[in-house]
């Protein structure tokens, strides 16, 4: 019975022995991490030393061959935007990474599977870096939350990495001929600021694209991108060059936002215009207030958007479409002015034809009284001018050719009697919205038929048949990288 109670108290003292052995050993495993960890740091100090020792960072690293010093440049861009068409730019925001070999830093590794140290960026002010700079660059920054955005690297044989994060602002030549159909090349050149290539060459690593990039562009898409390597020549010294890096992005303008906010609003309009010629030609304030009032919103929604562009003196594809638009509603006014003017000729002509007629008839009954001639000889009643009308509707065409008269018994006077007053009953109901319905019927489908025929020719050839400016454009080709 002793020993069932002794059990508990061997057993607690048993586990009480059993983490005094583990706390030992954990104090022994730190103890040998802070030594490890006292010993890396002062290796790291000695070689920092050294390499500062042997540094100068006034002069750049010389090639035991005397070669120019090769700079690798690698471009990682994360994002790109905005792009502004008014003032001829672009910015993206990418990691700048460059590369070069400086056997001055060269050192033994205390770990071969490591022969890579990672330093703080500001030991970047005791070592010698390239002078790179964006040759077309407008307003670049790096980025320092929350602490300067920069990866500094030095490997055992003297290559030294150094990746920052920028966000670049640069130029952008922009050709707005096809514009919005527009395909954009904007480049990013890099170059050394003091430096001739045969000191320092600049080479293209790699450019990348972040996947996720093209969704985050509202208005374009990326095609490709093109890079070369030139040297350019300085324009102090004719017989020096620069080393050059160039990387084009090709661009698409996305039209999707231009057709549902100009063309799509423009096209409505220019319809709606058409509405003017089934509208009465009487009623004049609705129809000329149509007019108006199409040409108003035409300049509202296509004008205005000049303000957002650069004012170039070459004319867009948009400026074409909207200009054609302002020329069709311009038209369906001008065709309402022209059926009123019809109207009145017409009207005065019949006028004019109706007073002749009246003295023809007074002169014919004035010679057929000096000839003899009876008075009811020359008087035609109603009855006389519809046999007269039937008549001429049932004798065939052939007939009224040869000239054939049939009512031979009748007297000459009484058969010019009865014409006159056919031709006086076809002027009085004469109406002259006959003369201007036909210009009306006309424009109805006139007017969209050469819309439509314009419409179909504007979108093949800005979108297949013209060629983009930037073809023209040297080192602008080839696929997405």
């Amino acid at each position: 019975m002793v020993s069932v109670f002794l059990l508990p108290i061997i057993a607690l003292i048993h586990g009480h022995h059993a983490e005094g052995i583990i706390d030992m050993k954990k104090q022994r495993l730190n103890s040998r991490s802070t030594t490890y960890n006292q010993t890396l740091i002062r290796y790291t100090t000695k070689v920092l030393d050294t390499i500062l020792l042997n540094q100068d960072k006034n002069f750049r690293p010389v090639n035991p061959d005397n070669s120019p010093l090769q700079v690798e440049v690698d471009i990682s861009v994360r994002s790109m935007g905005p792009i502004s068409e008014q003032n001829m730019e672009f910015s993206l925001d990418c990691y700048f990474r460059q590369k070069w070999l400086d056997r001055r830093l060269a050192f033994t590794p205390i770990n071969p599977s490591k022969p890579e140290i990672p330093l703080a960026s500001k030991m970047l002010k005791d070592i010698w870096v390239p002078d790179t700079y964006i040759r077309n660059g407008r307003k670049s920054y790096l980025h320092t939350l929350t602490v300067p955005n920069i990866l500094f690297r030095v490997r055992s044989d003297g290559q030294v990495h150094v990746s920052q994060r920028l966000t670049i602002r640069s130029r952008c030549q922009m050709f707005l001929k096809k514009f919005p159909m527009d395909t954009q090349a904007c480049p990013i050149e890099v170059g050394s600021l003091g430096y001739f290539s045969r000191d320092v060459i600049y080479k293209w690593k790699e450019v990348e694209l972040d996947s996720k990039m093209g969704n985050m562009l509202s208005q374009y898409q990326i095609l490709s991108l093109s890079k070369s390597e030139r040297n350019v020549s300085d324009f102090r010294f004719t017989d020096r060059n620069i080393s050059v890096l160039n990387v084009y992005f090709k661009l698409q303008r996305q039209q999707g936002y231009y057709i549902l906010q100009i063309y799509t609003p423009c096209t409505l309009v220019v319809v709606m215009s058409w509405v003017s010629f089934w509208i009465n030609k009487e009623a004049s304030p609705a129809r000329v207030s149509l007019g108006i009032m199409t040409v108003l919103s035409m300049s509202t929604i296509g004008f205005g958007l000049r303000t957002d562009l650069p004012k170039v003196s070459h004319s867009t594809a948009l400026d074409v479409y909207i200009l054609t638009c302002f020329v069709f509603l311009f038209a369906a006014m001008v065709e309402y002015a022209v059926i009123n003017y019809a109207q009145i000729v017409y009207i005065r002509k019949q006028v004019h034809d109706l007073k002749g007629l009246e003295q023809n008839s007074a002169m014919r009954m004035f010679t057929a009284g000096l000839m003899g001639a009876r008075r009811d000889t020359i008087q035609v009643d109603n009855l006389a001018v519809e046999k007269e009308e039937a008549r001429l509707k049932a004798v065939p065409w052939w007939k009224k050719l040869c000239n054939k008269d049939e009512q031979g018994n009748t007297s000459v006077f009484y058969r010019m009697a009865v014409k006159a007053a056919i031709a006086k009953k076809t002027l009085r109901n004469g109406d002259p919205a006959e003369v201007v319905n036909k210009i009306d019927n006309f424009s109805k489908w006139a007017f969209p038929t050469l819309y439509i025929i314009f419409n179909v020719f504007y979108w093949v050839a800005y979108l297949h048949l013209i060629p983009d400016e930037i073809d023209s454009l040297p080192n602008i080709s080839g696929g997405l990288y």
